[in-house]
């Protein structure tokens, strides 16, 4: 082919489908519960973690008592609530159409999620037809550092015997365009309106694509492109 790029690495969660809306709303349920209440700019900021980190950092910032909610319950709670939204949560306008060009463009795809690989499962049984697009999956619990650690999308390019210097990481989290940077990829971010402090900090890391009108913004010819070595 006539580029250098060699391989396409999606985050899954606010990248290619609609999730923070639903995952909002289940974050939220059981705080609701104990009295606290989970604000926007809060969501923002665990975007892209792995369970065991967004769960500590929620609580700590709504000043949870440890004898009402630990890490380990919260997280439990979560995914009991989500379980009941997979069903409503949709692929944004323009994600399959992407993949299948891709696809057709002979590109290799990877999805590389910070979510555990159970709740991976489970959402994707709505959402077929992106899992039967990729060549590979990395969960967050399939490696030791979650992101801005470069590890899950250094064993993206792994699984799909790429260089990672050579794929283009697509992210819809700061840490997650970090990480893509941290690997060596190119990054396409997709800013989500809801969270406007992380559009902020998505300018600032200076992604090579910054796609405001969304993944549908985003064309393969972009990535016929020369990388430097």
């Amino acid at each position: 082919m006539a580029h250098k790029v060699q391989a396409v690495i999606f985050d899954l969660d606010g990248t290619l489908i609609d999730y923070e809306g639903a995952s909002h709303e289940a974050l939220e349920a059981p705080l609701l519960r104990r009295d606290k209440a989970l604000s926007w700019d809060l969501h923002g900021k665990i975007v892209g973690t792995k369970t065991e980190d967004w769960s500590r950092t929620i609580l700590q910032d709504v000043s949870m008592d440890p004898g009402a909610l630990t890490p380990e319950a919260y997280v439990q709670e979560y995914l009991e609530e989500i379980k009941a939204l997979y069903s409503k949560i949709p692929a944004w306008p323009g994600t399959l159409p992407l993949l299948r060009a891709l696809k057709k463009a002979g590109f290799p795809m990877a999805i590389a999620t910070s979510s555990p690989r159970i709740s991976f499962d489970e959402k994707m049984k709505h959402h077929q037809e992106i899992l039967d697009l990729m060549d590979a999956v990395v969960t967050g619990d399939e490696v030791a550092r979650g992101k801005p650690a470069p590890d899950i999308f250094e064993e993206a390019a792994r699984r799909l015997d790429r260089d990672s210097r050579r794929c283009v990481v697509f992210e819809g989290s700061p840490l997650g365009i970090a990480g893509g940077q941290a690997a060596g990829c190119l990054t396409a971010a997709l800013p989500d309106p809801r969270f406007p402090e992380n559009a902020r900090r998505l300018e600032e890391l200076r992604p090579t694509w910054m796609l405001t009108g969304g993944i549908s913004d985003f064309k393969p010819d972009d990535l016929r492109l020369d990388c430097e070595d």
